[in-house]
């Protein structure tokens, strides 16, 4: 028996309130855009951007609009454990995840709509696949010591100091500058090192270089940018520091395999896909849970 089976995926904008409810299944709720409030058992929250939320089998839970007009944007699985360590570790986590979680349930989250959307053989088990992998890495994070991170993202926790140099200030240097021009020359001269010394502190930080790790930051704010902002493509190329308009849409598409524009059109559409109903209910209604 697999340890566990996903159920519905859906990012859309809620416009409708829940009564308190509650069901046989798993939930994770991710917040793209805030505005409202969950309860969660006895625990109520101010949905806020970027926030994630677990919901266990049959507690009881709502989500609630502040105005008639708020309509916050979610990434929402619904899914089941079997009995067995996955399910026991994931019992003791809070109703609200860490922060920390947000981005790579939204890189997860992205390649399961994908998998979803496209249909191809063995998608299912891709989406599972791509579920694990979340459900795993929140577990890590919650119960045990964070496992070795490949290349940095830009909300990785800060490195301090590697071979002596002084990877936060760089990093910080790096985000607060992003917007601009960066060159290595700048990077070596705020961490006061050379710039063969700068990079081979970067690789053994993050395994990547130092304008590498820029224009990660780079494309994770201009992913955002494309669905939070009604922007032009032009635009948010400048606004994050591409200097370039083609090299931005073909860098974003390398990474992501969709150009910005199509980026845009895949992601800030509504989307629920069913996959499984709970064995306890062939009539259930996942979309509105």
């Amino acid at each position: 028996m697999h340890e566990y089976v996903v159920l519905w995926s859906g990012k859309y904008y809620q416009h409708w309130e829940n009564e308190l409810h509650s069901h046989s299944y798993w939930q994770i709720i991710s917040v793209l855009k805030g505005g409202g409030t969950i309860r969660i058992g006895e625990e109520q929250f101010s949905l806020t951007e970027r926030s994630t939320y677990l919901i266990r089998p049959y507690v009881p839970h709502a989500i609630l609009r502040n105005s008639p007009s708020e309509q916050p944007q979610m990434m929402d699985l619904k899914f089941t454990l079997a009995d067995g360590p996955l399910a026991q570790d994931a019992m003791l986590l809070p109703n609200r995840l860490d922060d920390a979680v947000f981005p790579r349930f939204q890189y997860y989250f992205d390649r399961i709509l994908k998998e979803s959307e496209e249909k191809l053989p063995y998608s299912y088990e891709r989406i599972c696949m791509y579920f694990g992998l979340a459900l795993t890495g929140i577990l890590r994070s919650g119960t045990a010591a964070p496992a070795p991170r490949p290349a940095a993202t830009p909300e990785d926790a800060p490195v301090k100091s590697v071979g002596g140099v002084d990877i936060q200030k760089v990093t910080q240097f790096i985000h607060q500058n992003y917007a601009s021009p960066i060159s290595l020359e700048d990077l070596a001269h705020v961490a006061i090192v050379s710039k063969s010394t700068l990079i081979q502190a970067f690789k053994l930080a993050f395994d990547t270089t130092p304008i590498k790790y820029i224009n990660r930051i780079r494309l994770e704010k201009a992913k955002a940018l494309l669905l939070n902002t009604d922007s032009s493509i032009s635009e948010i190329s400048e606004m994050v520091g591409f200097q370039s308009l083609h090299y931005f849409s073909r860098y974003f598409k390398s990474n992501e395999s969709l150009s910005p524009v199509e980026y845009r059109q895949r992601y800030s559409r509504n989307y629920y896909f069913t996959y499984r109903v709970p064995v306890q209910s062939d009539t259930v209604d996942l979309q509105n849970c």
